[in-house]
């Protein structure tokens, strides 16, 4: 690995990004599918505020309606101009998937605490719920990154060109950092210099046979 490039990023470890892969393209995946993450956030975060509009209803009349369509009204807004690459949108987006990522944890932490108790049918959900916090946090990490932030608001420059021999780009899976790697040297000790976590999965590890130095 050459030089410190935590400034940029990539995905490095993550088993077959092809050298002619762009950081442009890598961002427009990750980009994609943060948000269908946000789209699915926000549409739990309208089912639980209409709930509560329904429990409200009996008490405030029509008016509790409003508890449910004012974020109705806001996620999709946001939905559509993050998707849009509005910038205006991009920490509002982040903060719903902060939310969601809040209240998937808590209800983790009521189902963990459920299974403990001896009711192993939650156990499940409680997978679910936890993977769902952590991938939503994970996505809220996305939006800290330099190059992710300069990528939605503008471009993401394409140094290629500065690449020595047997170097290709790859991003970290962890923080998205952009680095330049070497795959012939690639080893499950390379960490990312921005996160310090591993750039190798052991589950790629071990699948490709390579041990730890």
């Amino acid at each position: 690995m050459a030089g410190n490039r935590s400034d940029d990023i990539v995905l490095a470890g993550s088993g077959g990004q092809r050298p002619s892969a762009t950081l442009s393209a890598l961002f427009d995946q990750t980009h994609r599918s943060t948000s269908l993450i946000l789209a699915i956030d926000s549409l739990i975060i309208v089912l639980i505020a209409w709930d509560f509009g329904s429990i409200a209803q009996s008490y405030f009349g029509r008016a509790a309606l409003l508890i449910w369509a004012v974020p109705l009204f806001v996620t999709t807004s946001i939905w559509f101009s993050y998707r849009s690459r509005r910038t205006w949108a991009y920490w509002p987006a982040a903060m719903i998937i902060g939310m969601a990522a809040v209240i998937f944890f808590l209800l983790f932490l009521i189902n963990l605490y459920n299974v403990i108790a001896g009711a192993v049918g939650g156990l499940l959900f409680m997978l679910i719920m936890g993977y769902a916090a952590f991938s939503s946090f994970q996505r809220v990490r996305y939006h800290f990154s330099p190059l992710y932030k300069q990528g939605y608001n503008t471009f993401i420059p394409t140094p290629e060109a500065d690449l020595e021999d047997g170097e290709m780009l790859a991003a970290c899976p962890t923080c998205m950092a952009v680095l330049a790697i070497r795959p012939d040297l690639l080893s499950p000790s390379d960490k990312c210099p921005h996160c310090k976590n591993p750039l190798v999965s052991e589950e790629l590890a071990r699948r490709h046979g390579w041990e730890e130095e």
